[in-house]
């Protein structure tokens, strides 16, 4: 597994016994990727589109729920 996934990953585990606890971690896995990504446009590109495409990649992911 990629060194940043393997670290995503362990940051989002819990307690996984329950089908409520896996489906949590799930999300919480597929959360933080999505912020990571956006994270990544925002400190690789200086201008005021990079915030655009971040904040649409997480509307478009359900970070926003306000906006989603």
């Amino acid at each position: 597994m990629n060194e940043r996934i393997e670290e995503l990953w362990n940051k989002a585990s819990s307690d996984t016994d329950s089908w409520e606890a896996q489906t949590r971690f799930i999300e919480k896995f597929a959360e933080l990727i999505v912020q990571d990504c956006a994270n990544f446009v925002r400190e690789t590109y200086d201008h005021e589109a990079a915030e655009s495409i971040a904040w649409t990649m997480e509307i478009n992911y359900g970070l926003h729920g306000d906006y989603a």
